[in-house]
C-alpha cells in the first residue's frame, strides 16, 4: 500500500485499473487489488483465522467502549478496535489450538499507565451485581475522580452489561442490574480506569466470573 500526498491530476478515489485510491484521517492510499490464492490454506492458517473471527466477533459490539479504553495509545495509522484485536491476540485472548475458544481472564478492553484496579471483589444479590474496589489506592498515578467502567459478559445469552449508574475511583464500588440473566447463566466481568478527561488509561482487570443461580 502506498500513500501520496498529490498525483499529477490530483488525489481519487475508487477503482482504476489494478489499484483503489483511498482517503482515510485525511491521508491519501494507493494499493492494489488482492489475488485469490488457489493454495488450500494450511492447518494453522484455518486455526488463525478462526482465532481472529471469534476475536473480532467478540469485541465487534465494543468499539465504543474499546474508544476509551485504548485513547491513550499511538493511533495515527490504526483504529482502537483494530489495535484491541491486535493487542488481544498477543495477549493471548484465544486459545492457540481447536477447539479455538475464548480466554475470558487474558481480554484486555484498555492500555495504559493509570493506577489500575485493585482489590477487587463481587457480590451478587437478588438480581444485582456490585463489584467492590479499593477506593483508597490511587496515590501513585490516578486520581479520585478517575471513571470506573465495569462490563459483564453473559456467555449464555451472548450479551453485554454495565452498571446502570457510572462510578468514579473514590466511591469504591458499582452495581448492576442481573434481572436479564438466567438461572445457569455465566457471566464474566472486566474493569478499568479513565482520567476524567479520558487521556489516560489503566489496563483491565479481570475480575472473574460468576454463576446466576
Amino acid at each position: 500500500m502506498a500513500k501520496f500526498i498529490n498525483g499529477a491530476n490530483g488525489t481519487f478515489s475508487g477503482k482504476v485499473g489494478s489499484v483503489i485510491g483511498s482517503s482515510w484521517r485525511g491521508i491519501n492510499y494507493l494499493r492494489g487489488l488482492g489475488k485469490k490464492s488457489k493454495i488450500p490454506a494450511t492447518e494453522l492458517q484455518r486455526l488463525q483465522r478462526d482465532r481472529f473471527s471469534t476475536l473480532v466477533k467478540f469485541i465487534a459490539p465494543l468499539k465504543e467502549l474499546l474508544d476509551k479504553g485504548f485513547a491513550g495509545r499511538n493511533l495515527k495509522l490504526a483504529t482502537a478496535f483494530s489495535y484491541a484485536v491486535k493487542h488481544n491476540m498477543d495477549m493471548g485472548a484465544v486459545t492457540l489450538t481447536a477447539p479455538i475458544e475464548l480466554n475470558y481472564p487474558a481480554i484486555q478492553l484498555s492500555d495504559g499507565g493509570l493506577f489500575r484496579p485493585r482489590g477487587v471483589t463481587t457480590d451478587v444479590s437478588v438480581d444485582t451485581l456490585t463489584v467492590s474496589w479499593n477506593a483508597n489506592e490511587y496515590e501513585f498515578n490516578g486520581k479520585a475522580d478517575d471513571v470506573a467502567h465495569v462490563l459483564v459478559y453473559n456467555v449464555n445469552q451472548d450479551l453485554f452489561f454495565t452498571p446502570d449508574a457510572p462510578a468514579d475511583r473514590q466511591a469504591g464500588v458499582a452495581m448492576a442490574s442481573l434481572e436479564d440473566m438466567e438461572t445457569g447463566d455465566v457471566g464474566h466481568i472486566w474493569m478499568f480506569f479513565t482520567s476524567l478527561d479520558g487521556k489516560k488509561i489503566s489496563r483491565t482487570t479481570y475480575v472473574g466470573s460468576i454463576n446466576f443461580l
